[in-house]
């Protein structure tokens, strides 16, 4: 998995070579057997993380080393 640095790192490239202000799309799962936008911002306290997890699948405690992305 990406960290923050690394998506970081990863969008300053993509701005640098004027893709700023492109959109954003996401595989639906970890092998790119479909795509959809990206729609929301970061999740990133424990409590929210815990709540979400409920409704997708299974983000491994401990969620304080965690932020949700979508």
């Amino acid at each position: 998995m990406l960290t923050v640095n690394e998506l970081l790192e990863l969008c300053e490239e993509q701005k640098a070579k004027g893709n700023g202000n492109k959109k954003i799309y996401i595989s639906r799962d970890d092998e790119g057997n479909g795509y959809h936008g990206l729609y929301f911002g970061f999740t990133d306290t424990e409590k929210d993380i815990e709540v979400l997890n409920d409704f997708c699948e299974d983000i491994e405690k401990p969620y304080n080393d965690k932020v949700i992305l979508g």
